[in-house]
């Protein structure tokens, strides 16, 4: 360990350099390599990434007792904000536009063990290193800068695309839950007195958020399987997905993001967080229907429009808009399976075809891929209505992430 004994002008010298350092790093890479757009863009979801996942990684290890910072200049949440953007900067584009070709694992390991491990706790007053610090920064390590990193470069690559989108999820969950919901308290006044709040209404509350988050990661989720692209615009589907909770609701991520504001809102006695879904509504009115008239329209002149027509934005229909039918094969020798067709006779635009075959099995022509065994019947219940349709959606979210691991296992184990 080296022990630093810095005077405190340095100290705020080190802070403006962990901020500018990064910014120069990275325009500095940018112009020596000539980046493509697309590596401008992995670059750019690198540093959202580590904006969210590393203002929540620090939030939790001061909350813990990991470190805490001093002074109060350019303070949010406890946290120095310019020395949290520098770092998304320097752990996403700055290292990545540096070191494209080296593993990131690797790239990061000397950093993590060799600056951090010796320098973190001399860094005093800028930070206080407190019992167990080290597994804080492996925790931020492991959670935010290794995830940023890997990100831009499947992102620049156009590969692992499930990763990607479940990254961009993790970055946008912590965006609308925590660092928005920060700023806005620290303008307008508010804090995070979470386990001062009765105990019902954390269970009531996180019950809440549990279902307005399974409407944007559903729609996530369909933008990955179906659309074989991501929900951000600058990484886009390659095609027009009308299936899942797309039959039900065009704008599922910001009637997501609205509600979850309402939620947590009403649950911190905070008017101004309640009234960020306001900012969702702008949203829509502004950036989503400018991106609906200037790519999704010109990219699919044939389906946008009808779909369109019959899909509301904000009030989800209580049974799906499906334009072509869905065929769910079942056993005919099975009693559960007839039981199965006889929960399911009145969905939407879904034929039951009896074989011999004892695994269920879902395909639709409007999607890319078919379902088998339990998601099968998941998929079929999302013709019945919006309630079944997130039931759906949450046990694919479920199933097919464990059947991914379980694959990969016996796979190692051959």
């Amino acid at each position: 360990m080296i022990a630093l004994s810095l005077p405190e002008s340095w100290m705020i010298l080190l802070r403006w350099v962990l901020l500018l350092g990064p910014v120069c790093l990275t325009l500095s890479m940018a112009l020596l390599r000539n980046l493509s757009a697309r590596a401008q863009i992995a670059g750019l979801f690198a540093f959202l990434y580590g904006v969210a996942a590393i203002f929540v990684g620090h939030s939790l290890a001061v909350w813990i007792g990991w470190w805490h910072y001093g002074w109060d200049a350019l303070m949010l949440n406890g946290l120095p904000a310019d020395v949290i953007i520098g770092g998304a900067i320097l752990f996403g584009p700055g290292l990545y536009f540096s070191f494209p070709n080296t593993r990131p694992l690797i790239l990061l390991l000397p950093i993590i063990i060799g600056l951090h491990g010796t320098i973190f706790s001399s860094l005093e007053p800028l930070v206080f290193a407190g019992p167990n610090w080290f597994l804080g920064v492996l925790f931020v390590f492991a959670t935010a800068h290794l995830p940023a990193i890997y990100l831009a470069k499947w992102t620049e690559t156009d590969t692992q695309l499930p990763f990607r989108c479940a990254l961009l999820a993790i970055m946008t969950g912590g965006m609308i839950f925590v660092v928005i919901p920060s700023l806005i308290m620290k303008a307008m006044g508010g804090t995070w007195d979470l386990l001062d709040r009765p105990t019902w209404t954390i269970v009531l509350t996180t019950g809440l958020l549990a279902i307005t988050s399974l409407i944007g990661i559903a729609a996530n989720q369909s933008l990955c399987l179906q659309g074989q692209g991501t929900p951000i615009p600058l990484d886009p589907t390659k095609r027009l997905v009308t299936t899942g909770i797309y039959a039900y609701l065009s704008n599922p991520m910001q009637l997501s993001a609205a509600l979850s504001w309402l939620v947590l809102g009403a649950f911190l006695h905070n008017i101004w967080v309640m009234a960020a879904s306001l900012m969702a509504w702008v949203f829509v009115q502004g950036m989503v229907r400018w991106h609906h008239r200037n790519d999704l329209l010109k990219r699919f002149p044939v389906g946008w429009p009808d779909y369109k027509a019959k899909v509301p934005e904000w009030f989800p229909r209580w049974h799906p808009s499906l334009k072509a039918g869905a065929t769910l094969h079942l056993c005919a020798s099975s009693r559960l399976h007839r039981r199965i067709a006889l929960w399911l006779g009145s969905a939407t635009q879904l034929r039951i075809q009896w074989s011999d075959d004892p695994l269920p099995h879902y395909e639709n022509p409007d999607n890319v891929r078919d379902f088998d065994r339990s998601c099968a019947i998941a998929a079929a219940a999302m013709h019945q209505n919006f309630a079944y349709a997130l039931v759906g959606h949450a046990w694919l979210l479920l199933a097919l992430p464990a059947r991914s691991l379980s694959g990969w296992i016996l796979k190692g184990q051959r």
